[in-house]
């Protein structure tokens, strides 16, 4: 009971943040103060792996916000002292959106500049974000991205599949039977299949399209744009194969993206 008070006591604060954040809107839904008092709110793309890939553009964008928004502060802290930038961070992930995004608009709205970033790549591209995006549709608060490394282009890329049109699944559910059933839904299209999952399901994944079809040729893009960087091509077996034995290990763990050649 207690939880579920406070739950409901921080859904309330939410709400009470964007009525103050009404303030700085007249009845036309427009800003009411000039655009020049007005904040924004950067979507800064992050390396992947090689920070040489920070651009100049994102650079500039964090040096210029009040503060930068991430999911981890120890994965952006490490990036920031890279650079030699010192700039304060603050929290927002699938955790608590829910609760802070209402606290971020009412910065801009009075006059603050941030810029959101996700531990790595696109933010809110298979990220937390979203809900700031939207508020900042509704609120009409210039919003402007910041183009950077991508993973999944880079993987759909060097797959050498077909990729004049490709389908992004993305996640699959981490309960068997959901799992096994949107992997059903995909296995049969006419177009390459993007999908994505934590480091340590990695070989879950290349079994379960194992057993799903095990004749499909399939690409698995491995630590991207590091130096351990490795592409594995062939059916799930031989790609199961194939990294077990660059591991050495019967456990592996790596961030990745599969693609799934079309059936």
């Amino acid at each position: 009971m207690a939880a579920r008070g406070n739950k409901h006591r921080r859904r309330e604060e939410h709400f009470e943040i964007l009525q103050d954040a009404d303030k700085f809107l007249n009845p036309n839904g427009d800003a009411a103060s000039s655009d020049s008092a007005r904040g924004k709110l950067f979507l800064v793309s992050t390396p992947i792996g090689d920070y040489s890939d920070m651009t100049i553009r994102a650079l500039n964008a964090i040096e210029n916000s009040d503060y930068v928004i991430c999911e981890d502060t120890k994965i952006t802290s490490r990036l920031l002292r890279f650079f030699e930038i010192r700039k304060e961070m603050r929290i927002l992930d699938e955790h608590n959106e829910e609760e802070t995004a209402g606290e971020y608009i009412r910065d801009i709205l009075a006059g603050k500049t941030l810029s959101l970033v996700s531990d790595c790549g696109t933010p809110v591209f298979a990220d937390p974000g979203l809900k700031l995006v939207r508020l900042c549709i509704d609120y009409k608060i210039p919003m402007e991205f910041v183009h950077g490394a991508n993973s999944v282009i880079s993987a759909v890329v060097t797959s050498g599949f077909d990729i004049s049109r490709f389908y992004f699944y993305g996640f699959l559910s981490p309960k068997k039977e959901l799992r096994s059933k949107e992997l059903d839904s995909v296995v049969n299209l006419d177009y390459p299949v993007i999908l994505m999952d934590t480091p340590y399901r990695m070989m879950t994944l290349i079994n379960d399209i194992k057993e799903k079809v095990p004749q499909r040729e399939i690409s698995l893009a491995v630590n991207l744009s590091t130096e351990n960087e490795k592409i594995f091509r062939g059916t799930p077996e031989e790609v199961e194969k194939m990294v077990l034995s660059h591991f050495g290990d019967t456990k592996p763990k790596a961030e990745f993206v599969l693609v799934m050649k079309n059936n």
